[in-house]
């Protein structure tokens, strides 16, 4: 049996074979289980059968380089983690013309748009995801749910402990992700929100709310100094109404006429045409 020309090589072979994706750690234990048989240089299997991650990983950034140079129609993608094999998607309606495959179902607007707010904004609740839309999205993630993009990853501490949702593997397996990180990097203006930050902020508005009950005034039940210097005594009545009365004379001689001029000319005008009427009505 020829031996394998490099590492390269094996790992090549092991993500062509396999049915499913494999990580580092996989590629790492398969190549790791051979043993050298009868006839075979135990010096060179050693070196095979003791490589390191590192040197896994460089295999796997040779390979890809390879498939790119040669431009073959397939390459190598790592989503959620695993590594696999893919065809071009430039290539993807001669596959499935010769695999007699109908046209992949597409997600509508809708559910494209309630994804992205999964992706962006995760762990979060449907009523937030509402609120973010301002329609209801119970029939978009019924349809995300069966198509296994997003799932439940738990329960908030908001009241009634809603389910949050959150993406899974097949959504970065589906988009050719290999982390959540790289939605960053698709557009600078949508930054993916962490979820530690938010369950801090969420935990600052609590006790915010906690400190402005305990800052309630508490309405006492004793009068103060000043609320009973403020009362009038029985004898003082008197002195209070004509306290009163003055001060209404003074707000009388504090009114300014700030009528204009031309009006005040008009307002005589009208009052010496009424003093003519009336004389004229008495020489009648």
């Amino acid at each position: 049996m020829p031996l394998p020309k490099s590492l390269q090589e094996i790992v090549g072979s092991l993500l062509f074979a396999s049915e499913t994706p494999l990580t580092a750690s996989e590629l790492r234990e398969s190549v790791r289980a051979v043993d050298a048989e009868e006839g075979e240089t135990a010096e060179l299997m050693d070196v095979y059968r003791t490589c390191t991650s590192k040197e896994i990983d460089e295999a796997l950034r040779g390979l890809e380089k390879a498939l790119e140079v040669a431009g073959c129609g397939f390459r190598l993608v790592c989503a959620g983690g695993a590594y696999r094999l893919q065809t071009e998607p430039s290539c993807g309606r001669y596959v499935r013309a010769m695999l007699k495959m109908d046209r992949p179902s597409r997600l509508g607007r809708a559910s494209l748009e309630t994804l992205a707010i999964i992706a962006y904004r995760q762990p979060l609740t449907k009523s937030e995801i509402e609120e973010i839309r301002g329609v209801d999205v119970s029939a978009n993630i019924k349809t995300l749910m069966d198509m296994q993009l997003i799932r439940l990853v738990g329960k908030s501490e908001l009241p009634g402990h809603p389910f949050l949702y959150g993406t899974t593997a097949a959504f970065l397996e589906h988009f050719g992700l290999s982390s959540l990180q790289q939605l960053n990097e698709l557009d600078p203006t949508l930054q993916r929100s962490n979820p530690k930050k938010k369950a801090e902020a969420y935990k600052r508005k609590d006790d915010k709310k906690d400190d402005a009950q305990l800052e309630l005034p508490v309405a006492s039940e004793e009068p103060s100094p000043a609320a009973e210097d403020a009362e009038p005594a029985e004898g003082d009545e008197g002195s209070s109404s004509s306290s009163a009365s003055n001060a209404a004379e003074d707000d009388d001689d504090l009114f300014i006429d700030d009528t204009p001029d031309e009006f005040d000319d008009d307002e005589e005008d009208d009052e010496d045409e009424f003093d003519d009427e009336e004389e004229e009505g008495e020489d009648e």
